[in-house]
């Protein structure tokens, strides 16, 4: 997948020295190409964590600048009681603040599945709302992002993208063959749950043996962590958990 972003807010972001898709940002340098970064980021996502804004090494321009924030409980992973975190999210504006908890945590969470890819030249990353699944079946079953690659005309590039913090079996299914049935060829599942690296990329690959996913020619699993300072599974020399998984498909992907 995926590093060049042309879309306004993501070239701004390669000219201040950050990859707008990219595994890390450039925390070093003046405070005034920090800054210009961390609002680039937010231009995109809506919102993001401390805890976020804390490992690329913005939370104290977020200070300087006075964003607003909000302090809300989430589950992290909505079907773990246990999984509650008070979580400080960010904006550039408070009315992007006043969502309910589950969706701030939701933006957040694909804003960490955004930083997390490389985009290749000429895909460009979009968040999805109701009005923008149009005519294209229940506003519920369309993707939460797009990767469109801008330079392939037929769209048979073009990734969906979701962000799942406990979907049901059935749930998952339903995005999947929905995502495939509006003809986007490739999947990308982001995941606060991270054995689901490994049990959606498995359910993906049933629904491709059934025949129901004839266009998916590739699906990529990715955990993400977007409430706590430090990385639960990178960095770690003797842990060998996977926090992302890809599956390369055989069929021929046509629309």
């Amino acid at each position: 997948m995926p590093l060049s972003c042309p879309n306004a807010s993501n070239r701004l972001l390669q000219q201040i020295g950050f990859s707008a898709c990219g595994r890390r940002p450039m925390t070093a340098g003046h405070w005034a190409a920090r800054r210009a970064q961390l609002r680039a980021a937010l231009a995109i996502d809506g919102v993001l964590t401390t805890a976020q804004l804390t490992r690329r090494g913005w939370l104290k321009e977020a200070d300087a600048l006075a964003l607003p924030r909000v302090t809300r409980t989430c589950r992290v992973r909505v079907t773990d009681a246990e999984s509650g975190h008070d979580l400080t999210f960010v904006a550039l504006k408070p009315e992007q603040l006043q969502q309910a908890p589950r969706e701030l945590m939701h933006l957040a969470g694909l804003g960490e599945a955004r930083a997390r890819l490389t985009l290749a030249e000429g895909e460009v990353w979009r968040h999805l709302t109701a009005r923008g699944a149009g005519g294209l079946g229940l506003a519920q079953q369309w993707p939460d992002a797009e990767i469109v690659q801008s330079l392939d005309a037929s769209r048979r590039s073009d990734w969906a993208v979701e962000f799942d913090a406990g979907y049901s079996r059935r749930r998952i299914r339903e995005k999947v063959t929905a995502a495939a049935e509006a003809g986007f060829t490739r999947l990308y599942w982001a995941t606060s749950i991270h054995a689901r690296t490994g049990s959606v990329l498995r359910e993906i690959n049933l629904l491709q043996a059934q025949g129901k996913l004839p266009r998916v020619v590739q699906a990529e699993t990715r955990y993400v962590n977007f409430w706590s300072v430090r990385e639960p599974y990178e960095g770690r020399p003797r842990c060998h958990k996977a926090v992302g998984l890809s599956q390369v498909f055989t069929a021929t992907a046509t629309r």
